[in-house]
């Protein structure tokens, strides 16, 4: 003698259920950003009403309505910190230096600074690698950001993740926005 088992039936669905949850999870997804826009503390920049005359006559220029003190620069974004905390640290100490350097692109102390401002990419010649006063438009962020469709090639650093932090994302392009000092 057989004996029937019950079987439960799956609860019927709306047939959109799945593409449904596929597109809310997409645009979440998108909603993350890569934090362009923001400072060293995650706050939206504010625009600059002056154009660059407060970076030039040395104003701090912060998105914190300058609680800060006037005049004084966020160690990260200087050139020093960026040499010492991501170029010496993370770049040269691998793959960009001496002679060998992928694309001549030299990052040691001595060479850093004259191998990236104002010198057009290798690889997207339309591009400076450092254009001083514009992050978005210099390829060295183009090349550290998580998503930058005129990208060619890998991001940077290679060989990662870990990539680079957020914090030193920011501090790049801190340096370069205030006009890429050699300070």
């Amino acid at each position: 003698m057989r004996v029937k088992v019950a079987r439960r039936r799956p609860p019927a669905t709306c047939p959109l259920v799945k593409p449904l949850a596929l597109v809310t999870c997409a645009l979440l997804g998108a909603c993350a950003g890569t934090g362009e826009g923001l400072d060293l503390d995650g706050r939206p920049l504010k625009p600059d009403a002056g154009g660059d005359a407060g970076a030039a006559a040395g104003e701090d220029g912060g998105s914190d309505g300058g609680a800060r003190d006037a005049g004084v620069v966020d160690e990260r974004t200087r050139f020093v910190w960026i040499q010492r905390n991501i170029l010496t640290e993370t770049c040269a100490v691998y793959c960009h230096r001496g002679a060998s350097a992928p694309k001549g692109l030299q990052l040691e102390a001595s060479k850093a600074y004259d191998k990236l401002v104002g010198v057009p990419s290798v690889e997207v010649p339309g591009l400076m690698r450092v254009k001083p006063g514009a992050p978005f438009d210099s390829y060295l962020y183009v090349k550290i950001v998580p998503t930058d469709a005129r990208r060619v090639g890998e991001r940077m650093p290679l060989d990662e993740p870990p990539y680079l932090s957020a914090e030193k994302i920011e501090a790049v392009r801190g340096w370069i926005a205030r006009g890429a000092p050699k300070d």
